[in-house]
């Protein structure tokens, strides 16, 4: 069985990623998520894992949906903790930093008086 390039991104980071966020990064990365892992390079798939990372970095710790249709109704909620957080941005800022591109940033700078 193939493994495209998005099965690749959710198994490494283990954890959902929304289409329109997958949307962005195949198109920052210039690949197509339901292609073979195999038309692409690690280097690719390596920084499109960092993108799925950083999303996670950067998005609300609680999330809650709520569905409901024809009398039925569901709700599904997710949160990511700071330590989970902290450790999704080492781990992409190691991949950004081995493949020459700049790390996630924090909006603050630090500046010697």
């Amino acid at each position: 069985m193939a493994l495209t390039i998005s099965d690749y991104i959710i198994g490494s980071v283990g954890f959902d990623v929304p289409d329109t966020a997958l949307s962005t990064i195949y198109h920052k990365r210039s690949v197509v998520g339901t292609a073979d892992v195999s038309t692409t390079t690690q280097t690719k798939l390596d920084l499109c894992v960092a993108d799925a990372l950083k999303w996670a970095v950067t998005r609300d710790s609680n999330k809650r949906v709520d569905d409901a249709d024809a009398g039925w109704k569901h709700s599904e909620a997710t949160s990511f903790s700071a330590s989970d957080k902290a450790l999704w941005r080492k781990m992409a800022d190691e991949i950004y930093r081995a493949n020459g591109e700049a790390a996630i940033s924090i909006g603050l700078k630090i500046h010697r008086l």
